[in-house]
């Protein structure tokens, strides 16, 4: 009996001590996490960082600063076609030399792949399980690693490489249902300042010859009713985040545009006349993928970095309301 008791306790003991590891491991990601949030918005930063997709390598600059006007970030292509993108707090800005094209939009947080920046465990808890897998080194910094995986097959994960010191993501993997990486974007080369930095004003020779084309900001969405259409059986904890509706050519009625997102992953739906040469069935290119249908005379096409039984699933489950 003596035994018994000395083996139950031990148990115990052992149960309380995993659970307590469990707790504190489960801190320990919200709070860098939490630093990694703040630390891409707020620092002064610039660098050099390369983004493995579709096959592809593209090399980019980046330049962000915070002063007392705000968030603004520049990009620049390096190598490719050239590109470059102005980020402030209002709006978005991108530059395409060779077509002679500049697009202004509003800017929403959390869209596409900076979305994974912007991350609230509490919000996301019920989709992902959130992990610390160890330390590792990249370019030239010590990284604390944190895993993002998600809990069925409905999104993709994520492994993050935060920066020891300052929490900066030096290195981002984004990964397939089976834990493979699918796309990464690593930094080369990262400068952390104490003071904000200058970014020089876009310059464009000839502009007077560029399309200059104002995006039209899209609406906050309140209810899941818009223009007659509503979705049904979606994947747990996607929702539609924003909606617009625009005239488009010959489009007698119109395109409707729904943004649908779980806070993390996101992806959108197009609705609009069928003209029998939209996209039926599934379509993969890298990690986007798109699915295509037609319901009641409209064509409608879903589309995003999501896995393709997601997009399928999310076209299939919008509704005619009659």
């Amino acid at each position: 009996m003596r035994f018994i008791h000395i083996f139950l306790n031990a148990a115990l003991l052992i149960t309380v001590s995993l659970n307590t590891t469990a707790d504190t491991a489960q801190e320990d990601v919200r709070v860098w996490l939490q630093r990694m949030v703040n630390a891409v918005h707020s620092l002064n930063y610039d660098g050099t960082f390369v983004f493995l997709h579709n096959a592809q390598l593209e090399s980019m600059q980046i330049v962000h600063t915070v002063d007392n006007g705000g968030e603004r970030e520049r990009l620049i292509s390096l190598n490719g076609v050239a590109r470059e993108v102005f980020r402030d707090n209002a709006s978005v800005t991108c530059i395409a030399p060779d077509i002679k094209s500049v697009s202004i939009g509003n800017r929403v947080s959390g869209r596409g792949f900076r979305a994974v920046f912007s991350v609230d465990i509490n919000q996301l808890s019920d989709y992902y399980n959130f992990h610390m897998l160890g330390e590792e080194r990249v370019a030239g910094r010590q990284a604390k690693v944190v895993a993002i995986i998600p809990q069925d097959a409905y999104r993709y994960g994520y492994r993050l490489y935060l920066d020891a010191e300052h929490a900066l993501p030096l290195k981002t993997d984004m990964l397939n249902v089976s834990g493979v990486s699918i796309s990464q974007l690593m930094f080369t080369q990262l400068q952390v300042h104490s003071s904000s930095r200058e970014i020089a004003e876009i310059s464009l020779d000839g502009k007077e010859y560029y399309q200059w084309v104002q995006q039209k900001p899209m609406r906050t969405i309140s209810d899941r009713q818009f223009s007659g259409w509503s979705f049904s059986d979606l994947p747990k904890g996607f929702d539609v985040t924003l909606h617009s509706k625009r005239k488009a050519g010959k489009q007698a009625r119109g395109i409707d545009h729904f943004v649908l997102s779980d806070g993390l992953a996101s992806l959108s739906v197009y609705v609009e006349d069928d003209d029998d040469i939209g996209l039926q069935g599934g379509s993969t290119m890298g990690t986007v993928n798109a699915y295509g249908n037609t319901i009641s005379g409209y064509q409608v096409t879903a589309v995003g970095e999501v896995p393709a039984m997601t997009v399928e699933r999310i076209a299939k489950s919008l509704r005619l309301s009659k």
